[in-house]
């Protein structure tokens, strides 16, 4: 058995600060009337740049099935009897789900299994990452999906959006009726975590308050661990993001790895610019948590 692992645009793993050969299937970005495909037409900073110059809210369409297939059809060509494919939450698009019951229809010669992050951009691309690192190691299938379904619950992401107009306009935001009111007034604190949906956690007057408050959720959450890796994701927030970065190396003990990311376009149609996010995954109980930290 050797096992190869793919995951779509929405990992943020073409903006990873580490190596990694997860084979990407390309989302389609849609100003309009215009397309691109996300890293290869466009990047990130061209990408939120046109964000702020158009009153356009993009859309995205799934990897396509010629994507998918080349992909699979790659990694069969390199040796590989398996393929398992990393896609975003199920509840945040359904081409996963969708994908996950149609593959024997047109994936052919080597064994597909679809994964369901239940999350998105750089944790599903941790996620990714953390199963290509055991497919390494030599384990099964089965193995990995156990692996990861540890990794999945073991792992948050809180961010905090300039406009809720993205989330709300795509569908994207779940229980989103108590926010569209405040859009103006407040900035809320949204969480993404094991049940796979984009949520309203808090609402918070200021965007310092709201860094702070996600500063200690984090330490709360992540106090009784052992070992805990950060994972800090930006758009058009770089100084602020370093600055978080260094901050929280220093204050949160168990920390033994910090991850600085851009949010990749496919996710910035969804949640607009100017994003800030502090994510985490406790390693505590994953067989290979630590090569995470390499």
């Amino acid at each position: 058995m050797k096992i190869g692992i793919t995951s779509d645009s929405s990992s943020s793993l073409l903006y990873a600060p580490f190596k990694t050969d997860v084979r990407i299937t390309r989302t389609t970005i849609r100003f309009g009337e215009k397309q691109y495909m996300d890293g290869v037409d466009i990047n990130a900073d061209s990408f939120y740049d046109l964000l702020e110059q158009s009153d356009t809210i993009p859309t995205t369409a799934a990897p396509s099935p010629e994507e998918i297939i080349g992909r699979a059809t790659e990694l069969k060509n390199e040796g590989c009897t398996d393929v398992i494919h990393f896609p975003i939450s199920f509840a945040l698009s359904s081409y996963g789900e969708n994908l996950n019951n149609l593959k024997d229809d047109y994936i052919e010669g080597v064994n597909y299994h679809v994964f369901n992050t239940r999350s998105g951009a750089m944790i599903e691309g941790y996620c990714a990452h953390y199963a290509e690192i055991l497919a390494n190691k030599n384990y099964s299938v089965d193995d990995i999906f156990e692996e990861c379904e540890k990794f999945v619950n073991q792992s948050c992401t809180y961010l905090l959006v300039d406009d809720l107009k993205y989330l709300v306009k795509n569908g994207r935001l779940n229980a989103a009726s108590g926010l569209i009111g405040s859009l103006m007034r407040i900035k809320p604190i949204l969480k993404l975590d094991k049940n796979g949906t984009i949520d309203p956690f808090e609402k918070v007057r200021t965007h310092a308050k709201a860094v702070e408050r996600m500063i200690e959720v984090v330490k709360e959450n992540t106090k009784d661990a052992k070992e805990v890796v950060i994972v800090i994701q930006h758009s058009k927030r770089l100084e602020e993001s370093q600055e978080l970065q260094k901050r929280l190396e220093k204050e949160i003990p168990n920390c033994i790895k910090t991850t600085l990311c851009t949010v990749t376009p496919t996710i910035g149609c969804h949640i607009g610019s100017g994003v800030l996010a502090i994510c985490y995954i406790i390693l505590d109980g994953l067989k290979e948590g630590k090569d995470l930290a390499k």
